[in-house]
């Protein structure tokens, strides 16, 4: 049998064993498990308008003309309708006419048709067809549309996408069924997330983000744009928002935040664990294109009379969620910046010197109120990855990396996803 579409097949009438009317077929049921799906029930529109639901079983034969009906092998008194089970899925409903994930080439896709082949006696699924050929067969034109495009000596392309790469966009799914759909899709990297994400509208995002784990939904919020940001964390329940939330870095977590209505961004702030909160608000009290506004709290900083041996334990014990471990800093009991070392320093350094003797004590660092112009400008010219932010007194509130000041202000044409937009 060749290969079938599911715009042939619906609405197609179904007559039993003695050729008698059976109804027409609405959709086909689909266990969603492996690389090519099998067809596991029909659902069906009976004479008296009734809705069915019978088992694949009971197909004797589906005619490749499409003017055929679709034989069955029982008479019609002898059917007998069956319900779907819960890990089974609509193919039409779900499927046509709806976005879907190609994974392979990390975009989004309006599927137009669904390509089908005969295996066994049973029907599977190959893939999903976008692209005009598709739209036209689904509008009932494709032969049409050939005969035009053979006169003017063109072909109509496909766009089939194979099924093992196919990630379906569905939000009514439970939490359950949407973890075991979207495996393909959790595999991706957060940036490829991140751009799919920008093809979606907010209920889809907030459905896909609802599944991943939190780190990696983080990672993947992180890398959108951000309107998206905000938009997929109002969308989503407040709980899941506030774990993800929690995974980011808090200057990333308090410029959604700061994106989001007041009312939004407290219920979140009041949701999330105190001390991943307390930073972020810190953070929010700055204003945001400042380096108070960019910077992250927490930097890996160490009392002077610590040794290099016991430094670098530390930092195995204690540095695992810092945000960059290049440089770290030395304060005093008042939390007061008294220098600076780098990673390098640190291990080609004797383990029995103290850091007092190691650091530098010129250290370049920022005001809080300070600029991006100007911290821009101090990274170029001391060719940093990250400085330091001090209060009034000296002392060290956190750090601001390069590309937390990169994100912002280099030109939006020379950002992948803005390239894309003029592709």
């Amino acid at each position: 049998m060749p290969a079938v579409f599911f715009t042939q097949l619906r609405h197609r009438a179904l007559v039993d064993a003695e050729g008698k009317p059976a109804g027409r077929l609405e959709d086909l049921a689909v266990l969603p498990l492996g690389l090519k799906p099998p067809v596991t029930k029909l659902l069906v529109r009976g004479p008296e308008r009734e809705e069915w639901v019978l088992p694949w079983d009971v197909v004797a034969e589906v005619p490749p003309d499409v003017e055929q009906p679709i034989r069955l092998r029982a008479p019609l008194a002898g059917l007998s309708p069956v319900a779907l089970r819960p890990d089974e899925m609509r193919l039409g409903k779900i499927v046509l006419d709806k976005k879907v994930v190609d994974t392979a080439r990390k975009k989004v896709v309006r599927v137009n048709d669904i390509e089908l082949a005969e295996q066994g006696g049973r029907l599977q699924v190959v893939g999903v067809e976008g692209g005009a050929r598709g739209l036209l067969r689904n509008l009932k034109s494709e032969h049409l549309a050939e005969r035009v495009a053979r006169l003017l000596g063109r072909e109509l392309p496909r766009e089939v996408v194979p099924w093992e790469v196919v990630e379906p966009l569905e939000t009514e799914l439970t939490r359950a069924k949407r973890q075991a759909v979207y495996g393909k899709l959790a595999k991706l990297h957060p940036a490829d997330i991140a751009d799919i994400m920008e093809e979606l509208n907010p209920s889809e995002r907030a459905a896909i983000l609802t599944v991943l784990d939190e780190e990696t939904a983080a990672e993947a919020i992180t890398e959108a744009e951000p309107e998206v940001q905000a938009s997929v964390v109002q969308m989503m329940e407040p709980e899941k928002a506030a774990d993800i939330l929690e995974e980011m870095e808090p200057d990333e977590a308090a410029d959604i935040l700061s994106d989001l209505p007041e009312a939004k961004a407290e219920e979140l702030l009041e949701t999330m664990e105190p001390a991943e909160a307390q930073e972020v608000e810190e953070l929010l009290e700055h204003e945001e294109d400042t380096a108070g506004g960019l910077m992250t709290t927490g930097p890996v900083a160490f009392p002077p009379a610590l040794t290099v041996a016991e430094a670098i334990q530390r930092i195995r014990d204690e540095a695992k969620e810092a945000e960059t471990i290049y440089y770290m800093y030395v304060t005093d009991p008042q939390e007061r910046l008294l220098g600076v070392f780098s990673l390098r320093e640190l291990i080609l350094a004797d383990s029995s010197q103290r850091l007092e003797q190691l650091m530098h004590p010129e250290v370049v660092s920022v005001r809080a109120e300070t600029g991006l112009r100007e911290v821009a400008e101090l990274l170029t010219k001391y060719n940093l990855l990250a400085l330091p932010v001090v209060g009034g007194e000296g002392e060290l509130l956190g750090i601001l990396t390069v590309d937390d000041v990169l994100n912002l202000i280099l030109p939006m044409i020379w950002k992948k996803r803005a390239v894309k937009k003029f592709i």
